[in-house]
């Protein structure tokens, strides 16, 4: 593995990837997808070759239980480790709300996919008590891709991801860790 996309401790990290207001070069990976070949249908600029697959699908109406851990990739401007979740069978128009429950760290998700180059949706706290509660109208029908991390650097733990039809209030518990 290339040593500039490894972090100190040897793990894979996304080089580039920030927060979702800097992530110009995740975006236009996740919404080009590749030829047979393996190669970008068009320059793909400042992207490493070797971008981790997704760690898995959740659908609408589908809870995932996960951790964060040391071996997920790590986000070098934040210092913060995530993974990406594939939203499955969405359709131009549908609202979601996705939530990230932990109580070990303090949530933080995103949304990318086709339509939100923009936008870029996040949340860090709207679920309450430190949980993140992120409402979207995806613009488009396409792949669409949850990115679970944390506000806090380096921290791991158990999560819960749901992602559920239609809009929900946002929590007015506040977050004291």
């Amino acid at each position: 593995m290339n040593d500039e996309f490894v972090n100190e401790s040897r793990q894979p990290q996304i080089a580039g990837l920030m927060r979702p207001w800097r992530l110009v070069a995740l975006l236009t990976l996740v919404t080009r997808p590749l030829t047979a070949q393996g190669k970008a249908p068009h320059p793909v600029p400042s992207v490493p070759r070797a971008q981790p697959a997704p760690k898995g699908t959740i659908a609408v109406g589908q809870t995932v239980r996960d951790s964060l851990t040391r071996r997920d990739p790590l986000l070098p401007a934040d210092s913060t480790y995530a993974q990406q979740w594939r939203l499955g069978a969405t359709h131009a128009g549908e609202t979601v709300t996705i939530d990230l429950v932990s109580d070990v760290f303090d949530a933080y998700v995103f949304l990318l996919g086709p339509g939100l180059e923009r936008e870029r949706p996040q949340d860090d706290d709207s679920g309450g008590s430190c949980n993140a509660r992120l409402t979207a109208r995806l613009p488009q029908t396409g792949d669409y891709y949850v990115v679970v991390t944390s506000s806090d650097k380096f921290r791991t733990g158990a999560f819960a991801l749901s992602v559920t039809a239609g809009a929900k209030p946002q929590s007015l518990a506040p977050c004291n860790r």
